[in-house]
């Protein structure tokens, strides 16, 4: 059934909950990661006939406060990638993963961004993904999701930085109230591996970053092709000792989501709002008493699509 790709799937996010930002906050892939909806879709898939499968994804996203500012020169940047899925069994599935991206207007990007796109299409991260759907669960929740992440630094900017890649692990965890609705959690625990050749110096030594994100999820089935969902995300730091430019994640950046899940075929697509909040200040804290969440200071608008054929 569909209802088991759109909410055991994969805002195991981005920005997870958060996505690449152009700025220096986060990107989310939604809470019910898109990742994870790919990973939960390639699983099930292996019952077919053949073990291989086809993997596509598009994360769009653009913020409201650039579209505002610069008009029609705000970027919109679209990170694209096009991966093998290898199912082992209808529990474990193996992926190996090529991004790609691409910037409207590359003169306005910040950060790794920035320093990414010097070409119309930019050759990203290679990722390495292994999902399973073990017959784990949590007080009575749905089987735990669980993938773990390798990605391998072959583009430009890790290169540049003699990066050693990120290593990743994500789990997902629902439990359905009724038909209808569903609490779920999500948790990400993250490390950057760093290199002596690393030409920054400015912090710490070679040592790695460590970081994890949890969310926890509402979400409305409307039938087993559409959900809609609300998100929470939270980001803890665990080390400040970042060298080079990594990813705008590296910041203490929480974020609001709101979106939808709709299954047509093969394809998954995710329509969000994402509004980003900054936990070392609490601005667009729900909890601050000048509150901002989901004003245009703090919004981006999202738009993904994730196939498996």
């Amino acid at each position: 059934m569909l209802r088991k790709g759109l909410l055991i799937s994969s805002f195991i996010c981005s920005t997870g909950l958060a996505q690449q930002s152009t700025t220096t906050l986060p990107q989310t892939v939604a809470v019910q990661t898109p990742e994870q909806a790919v990973a939960s879709s390639s699983i099930s898939a292996s019952e077919t006939q053949s073990p291989w499968k086809l993997s596509l994804g598009s994360e769009n996203y653009t913020y409201e406060i650039e579209q505002r500012t610069l008009g029609a020169q705000a970027p919109v940047v679209s990170s694209n990638w096009i991966g093998a899925v290898y199912n082992v069994n209808p529990k474990w599935a193996i992926e190996l993963r090529q991004h790609f991206q691409y910037a409207t207007n590359k003169e306005k990007l910040t950060g790794r961004d920035k320093v990414l796109n010097t070409n119309d299409l930019a050759v990203a991260e290679t990722l390495l993904r292994i999902a399973a759907k073990p017959e784990w669960s949590l007080w009575g929740s749905k089987p735990i999701i669980f993938e773990l992440r390798y990605y391998i630094p072959v583009d430009r900017v890790a290169q540049q930085n003699r990066e050693l890649g990120r290593l990743r692990a994500d789990y997902y965890a629902e439990w359905m109230m009724n038909p209808k609705w569903s609490l779920a959690t999500w948790l990400s625990p993250r490390i950057q591996l760093n290199s002596a050749d690393n030409p920054n110096k400015a912090v710490g030594a070679d040592a790695e970053y460590y970081q994890i994100k949890f969310a926890p999820y509402l979400s409305y089935y409307f039938n087993d092709n559409v959900s809609a969902y609300y998100a929470c995300a939270l980001n803890q730091k665990y080390s400040q000792a970042q060298r080079g430019n990594w990813t705008p994640d590296m910041a203490n950046v929480g974020a609001h989501e709101i979106g939808m899940y709709i299954g047509t075929g093969p394809f998954l697509f995710n329509p969000a709002l994402i509004s980003e909040t900054n936990l070392d200040t609490s601005d667009g804290s729900v909890f601050s008493k000048s509150s901002r969440v989901f004003s245009y200071e703090t919004l981006s608008y999202n738009l993904n699509a994730y196939a498996t054929f």
